[in-house]
């Protein structure tokens, strides 16, 4: 059943929503394990399950699909943005620049953010995972250059991934 099927305030479109969350979120901590059960990343998983519903034309079983990748892409974003070159963790609020690193603001934070969530939204519905972390990295790599504008970012990581192919 769609969203179109159904009304938007209706209890089955609660109901489903709910269970598109569950279903997502169960997985997601069963890959990511205990430490990814923060309140952003289930705000993030909230909205994208929202988004997609409202957009109306997947099953809910696709649904899932599509939001557990969403929520998978974001935390390995913030994964590489937490690593160095040599793929080595480090503390980037504390000394980025004794490890070579970049430390973001929240501000571009969220534009990274919101560059990856269009990319998502532009694209077909299954992508294979190793697009998925080529945009991830082109964005990060773009924000370390400086650009902290979330549509050029979006364009960088799309024509990213369009040179790959």
């Amino acid at each position: 059943m769609t969203s179109i099927d159904i009304p938007p305030d209706s209890d089955d479109t609660k109901a489903a929503l709910a269970r598109a969350f569950d279903a997502v979120w169960e997985r997601f901590l069963a890959i990511e394990g205990d430490e990814a059960d923060t309140a952003e990343n289930r705000a993030r998983l909230a909205a994208r399950i929202v988004a997609l519903a409202r957009s109306g034309d997947i099953e809910e079983h696709e649904r899932v699909e599509a939001a557990l990748i969403h929520i998978r892409v974001l935390a390995e974003a913030t994964r590489l943005g937490q690593r160095d070159k040599t793929g080595t963790a480090f503390a980037a609020a504390v000394h980025p620049e004794a490890q070579g690193g970049h430390a973001f603001t929240p501000e571009t934070i969220a534009a990274m953010s919101t560059a990856l969530d269009r990319c998502l939204d532009e694209l077909p519905f299954r992508i294979p995972s190793d697009a998925l972390k080529l945009l991830s990295s082109s964005i990060l790599e773009e924000a370390s250059r400086g650009e902290r504008d979330s549509g050029r970012l979006r364009l960088h990581a799309l024509e990213a991934l369009k040179a790959r192919q």
